[in-house]
């Protein structure tokens, strides 16, 4: 992948892949990877390949303390993944239509983003979309005893324990102005929402949640039987296709 760098205004040096588009009207599709994830995830390198294949331009950002990012597992927030995202959007002047493909996480930043940039995000496709995942595992994996220690500053991770992850209070306590649940999303463009029947990490029943909470009227539940998390099985070149052709027609 072609690495770029840019220092955040947070002061962290941000890793990125940008292809430019061949016109300014061709749209640019950007991955949102995971948590602990970059963007050499395999759903990264299979849509830069779509990407380039048909011609588009392709953006896929390493959000701080990701990938090759700097920054410590401790940092990881949820507005600065945001913030990073729209800060590599604006330095490099974009402003051709806008796909965003987003994995867990990467789910809950693609609405973000769909949000804050409404008029140019023409569609948005998610995998096992993470949106909200902070406050389940604030109140359904942790036990009252790491929640108190969590609150008198302790940071948990990473480490065997906790599978890799870090958590600190700060992780939950500033995500909750960016929770999209407890509210409408203000979205309302094309969306494609894929989740496995047997994820293990973010319920299928999270997708419905977004269906349920999303403005927009054209949107598509993709519920996979027997798959788990990655999803690396579906087509998502194919759903891209849909999601572009949509998102086309719209404008026309």
């Amino acid at each position: 992948m072609n690495t770029k760098k840019l220092k955040n205004t947070a002061g962290h040096l941000l890793a990125y892949t940008f292809i430019s588009p061949l016109t300014d009207k061709a749209p640019i599709v950007i991955y949102l990877h995971g948590l602990k994830s970059s963007r050499y995830s395999e759903k990264g390198q299979r849509l830069e390949n779509y990407a380039r294949n048909k011609n588009y331009g392709f953006l896929a950002v390493d959000y701080t303390s990701h990938g090759n990012s700097s920054g410590e597992p401790a940092d990881f927030r949820i507005e600065r993944c945001l913030k990073d995202v729209l800060e590599v959007i604006q330095a490099e002047n974009i402003s051709n239509p806008l796909y965003l493909a987003g994995s867990s996480l990467g789910g809950w930043i693609a609405f973000l983003t769909a949000e804050k940039l409404s008029a140019q995000v023409k569609g948005v496709l998610t995998f096992a979309a993470g949106v909200d995942f902070l406050p389940m595992i604030w109140e359904h994996l942790f036990t009252d005893e790491i929640r108190n220690l969590l609150k008198k500053g302790i940071v948990l991770g990473p480490n065997e324990l906790t599978k890799g992850y870090c958590f600190s209070y700060a992780m939950f306590t500033e995500a909750e102005p960016y929770l999209l649940l407890n509210r409408r999303i203000l979205y309302t463009g094309p969306v494609i929402l894929v989740h496995g029947d047997k994820d293990d990490l973010i319920p299928y029943q999270n997708s419905f949640k977004i269906k349920d909470a999303l403005e927009s009227t054209d949107v598509q539940c993709h519920l996979i039987k027997g798959e788990g998390h990655a999803l690396l099985s579906y087509p998502m070149e194919n759903a891209l296709d849909l999601l572009i052709h949509k998102g086309e027609e719209n404008d026309g």
